[in-house]
């Protein structure tokens, strides 16, 4: 299983288009009012403009990295799984769940997009040892399921197959407390 500030940086990738997302945004306000975009040129501006970009693709690649190296290098477990199913049909509600809100960016003060950081950050800290889902993953050909061990325990399992019979998975790795990684 991934150390906790790896799990959190693996949450941290889930969260990682809201930034894109909010550079859009910034950008769009930026454009509209006639302003040049650029970089950063103060502390003030640290969540604005192009900086986002740049921090949704350096996440983007963290993600990447972190499931390769995840491949490699974590403990490979045997298990029997009694029950599965796919899990993609939650990502369409997740991604409707948690960007939306950043359409109220537009046009809005200061306080309110850092308020709005805030409780992203807080969200980031309490998924970090529960059931989640990367959208990013599903950019590199993951899919997500729902299933249950022999033993009665459910997991979300990660898989590049995509997987119809329990028997299909043989082998895992632990990501977090509640997700695998499909080893097979």
């Amino acid at each position: 299983m991934f150390a906790n500030y790896i799990k959190l940086l693996f949450v941290l990738t889930a969260y990682s288009p809201i930034l894109l997302i909010i550079a859009a945004v910034e950008l769009y306000n930026c454009l509209s009012r006639g302003e040049s975009v650029e970089l950063i040129d103060n502390w003030f501006e640290l969540f604005n403009r192009l900086n986002l970009v740049f921090a949704f693709f350096l996440l983007l690649l963290i993600c990447y990295i972190l499931m390769k190296i995840a491949k490699k290098k974590l403990t490979v477990n045997p298990v029997e799984i009694k029950a599965i199913k796919s899990a993609d049909l939650n990502m369409n509600t997740l991604l409707l769940s948690y960007f939306l809100p950043c359409v109220e960016l537009v046009k809005k003060d200061t306080v309110f997009v850092i308020g709005w950081v805030i409780v992203l950050v807080v969200l980031i800290i309490i998924n970090k040892g529960t059931y989640f889902y990367n959208p990013i993953l599903k950019l590199f050909g993951f899919r997500y399921y729902e299933v249950t061990t022999g033993k009665g325990v459910t997991y979300t399992a990660i898989s590049e197959k995509k997987l119809i019979n329990a028997n299909e998975i043989k082998s895992y790795s632990q990501l977090t407390d509640y997700v695998i990684l499909n080893q097979t």
